[in-house]
């Protein structure tokens, strides 16, 4: 059973004379930072983030107070979340840490912000801060590789493999019996000849090794899925609204191709963009319909940046040999939903990001990294 965390038996010292200042990028996925420094944190919101991690997590009071012992001087702080750059501006002269995802750090930030001295960018990328400014000011900079964005690479890549070896197919085709429920008969081979294998005589299986890998998008979880379909003897393509450098392309092993291209190559085609008003339905009829037929579709993103209709019918023609998502234009997913009528569409039910502990571990790693670069400056 869940335990629902007490406020006031969890804050091993709320009575600071004073408490650091904590600007941090709202996030989903960083407001647990609150159960963790915030004294002011609500029981309702202790609640639900115990109920969040519930799945990982038998005992969120104690998580939270082993995390906390291991923050000395950051227990408790005063935390401030902001969304925009002028909330940012607005907070920088008060600010000790910052934590931070896509907001942009430049010169003039900086000069408003006397006490900051750490900035934790929430995963790899810092193109939207200055680094050389930071260093000038003595600010330092650190990056965090997230496990969950691993994670989800990870499931990307499952997704890619059980469609092109036929997972849900294969994995109830073991005997004579398995065969006459799908309406198939068994044709032995004549093994005096030939090997047994494929003794279910199942078709269209296909090798990862050699085949084309296309990105749609190129952020962090790409980056991470690159590294494992080269791995497996993949071509990787990607298409993103700024196109890697000629070293960008060297150093990722991947090719930056318009999206007309990066459609017409694709063996398997991965979702990797944000949802927005401009990416929304951004996978239609056409762009479906430019995949080579027999490709595959994966989307661990938005389920609704594929167009539903589209989909459909590109699944029933059999336009696409199969398409495995993560995501749904429902969830849970509608009992009526027609694509969960298709065998060759497989829906895993937003899992990617496996354990909450990979979050949560994340999340000790940001913190950790405040806490010892707060410590210094002390």
């Amino acid at each position: 059973m869940t335990q629902t965390p007490c406020r006031n038996d969890l804050f091993l010292s709320a009575n600071e004379p004073f408490m650091p200042v904590i600007l941090i990028e709202d996030d989903k996925i960083l407001r647990v930072i609150e159960a963790i420094l915030d004294p002011r944190v609500s029981i309702e919101r202790l609640a639900a983030f115990a109920d969040f991690n519930s799945t990982a997590v038998e005992d969120f009071s104690d998580w939270l107070n082993q995390t906390r012992r291991a923050l000395p001087d950051l227990v408790p702080s005063e935390l401030r979340f902001i969304k925009t750059p002028s909330e940012l501006k607005a907070h920088l002269k008060d600010a000790d840490l910052l934590i931070t995802e896509s907001l942009s750090v430049g010169a003039q930030e900086l000069s408003q912000a006397p006490r900051l001295r750490f900035i934790q960018q929430f995963g790899t990328q810092t193109s939207h801060l200055d680094l050389n400014a930071c260093a000038q000011r003595g600010v330092r900079v650190k990056s965090l590789r997230r496990r969950t964005n691993i994670a989800m690479a990870e499931h990307t890549m499952m997704l890619c493999l059980n469609l092109a070896k036929r997972f849900t197919l294969a994995n109830q085709l073991v005997s004579v019996e398995d065969l006459a429920c799908h309406g198939m008969d068994y044709k032995p081979y004549d093994t005096r000849f030939t090997p047994n294998a494929n003794y279910m005589r199942l078709t269209d299986l296909r090798t990862l090794n050699g085949s084309v890998l296309s990105l749609l998008g190129f952020g962090e979880i790409a980056q991470e899925v690159a590294k494992l379909a080269q791995a497996f003897g993949m071509t990787v393509l990607c298409h993103k609204s700024r196109p890697l450098t000629p070293a960008e392309e060297e150093h990722f092993g991947v090719k930056c191709v318009t999206f007309p291209e990066l459609l017409a190559r694709a063996d398997f085609l991965s979702v990797h963009v944000p949802m927005t008003d401009k990416t929304k339905g951004m996978m239609g009829h056409d762009q479906l319909s430019a995949m080579p037929r027999g490709s595959y579709l994966i989307n661990t993103a938005r389920a609704a940046i594929v167009d539903h209709d589209a989909l459909v019918q590109a699944l029933q023609s059999g336009h696409l040999a199969g398409a495995g998502f993560d995501v749904h234009y429902s969830e849970p997913v509608e009992a009526g939903e027609v694509l969960r009528t298709f065998p060759q569409f497989l829906a895993t039910p937003h899992v990617g990001g496996a354990s909450r502990l990979n979050v949560l571990k994340d999340i000790q790693d940001v913190l950790q990294n405040c806490q010892t670069f707060y410590k210094r400056v002390l």
